[in-house]
């Protein structure tokens, strides 16, 4: 079973969620998909057991064959090759690795060449595994690397996975692929807002959902209601509560107390019971 843990927003406590209930799951793999700044390895007790750099296709013009026809820039939707009477540009930073400018090309004078973007960690602490990538710095692209760590998940396996915030590219194809999604909100108008985004967003690519309210009992937005009106199920509701503020900003997983270990596990068999009325 696949367990996507995403958010509208950021700041709603999206990694408190995927961190604390992998702790409590059937020994679930743990992936980190927030790419440009993963963090869910400050909060596992592990050792580096495998690093591997990532790459992505870039096109690579071989100036002796090609005879400046347009056709790559022609097709290339996404601006990324110019052709000029003496030299073809390709930027990188535009290219998303389609492959068309190499096959639809006259004279075969386009090849593939690796652009390394970042690369993929593995951890393990003898009884759990977290696998995270890392987009190197001035990356425009995060996709591409969220591809490749997903690549590296188990099918048989059980896994929690750690979406970064929004619904643009990167959270979409995170999210694509899952059993079910755990939508974290927070009582605030911001909260609400991208919450209804993300909610459409998961109906759009037709994923299972439900919401996780943190910070719940702080004076503010009615989150209940705006599920109840959209028929969205309720999973779970963490309160605000110093306690875990502080277990979190030091890094340390929730349900290493006692008393908040139940809100993680009804987290958990409320999705299973989600999934077993569908």
């Amino acid at each position: 079973m696949k367990i996507s843990v995403a958010s509208g927003k950021g700041g709603t406590g999206k990694t408190l969620v995927a961190t604390n209930l992998a702790s409590v799951g059937d020994d679930p793999l743990l992936v980190d998909l927030d790419v440009e700044e993963p963090n869910d390895f400050h909060f596992f007790a592990g050792e580096v057991i495998d690093e591997q750099p990532a790459y992505r296709m870039l096109p690579a013009i071989d100036e002796s064959l090609c005879d400046r026809c347009g056709k790559c820039a022609e097709i290339c939707e996404f601006r990324s090759i110019a052709v000029l009477p003496n030299k073809v540009l390709v930027f990188p930073e535009l290219c998303h690795a389609c492959g068309a400018c190499i096959l639809l090309c006259p004279k075969k004078a386009i090849s593939e060449t690796d652009h390394p973007i970042g690369k993929i960690v593995r951890m393990s602490n003898g009884e759990r595994e977290l696998i995270f990538g890392e987009l190197a710095v001035g990356e425009a692209m995060a996709t591409p690397l969220i591809r490749q760590v997903k690549s590296k998940i188990p099918s048989n396996t059980n896994a929690i996975i750690d979406c970064p915030p929004g619904i643009s590219c990167p959270a979409v194809e995170s999210v694509l692929g899952s059993d079910f999604c755990v939508l974290v909100t927070e009582p605030t108008k911001f909260g609400l807002h991208d919450l209804d985004l993300a909610v459409r967003m998961l109906r759009k690519i037709e994923v299972q959902s439900g919401v996780v309210i943190n910070k719940y009992g702080i004076p503010g937005i009615d989150i209940e209601s705006y599920c109840r009106d959209n028929s969205l199920r309720i999973i779970g509701k963490i309160p605000f509560d110093r306690k875990i503020a502080e277990k979190y900003a030091n890094g340390e997983l929730v349900t290493d107390e006692r008393k908040y270990l139940p809100f993680f596990e009804s987290i958990l068999d409320n999705i299973k019971e989600a999934m077993g009325a569908t």
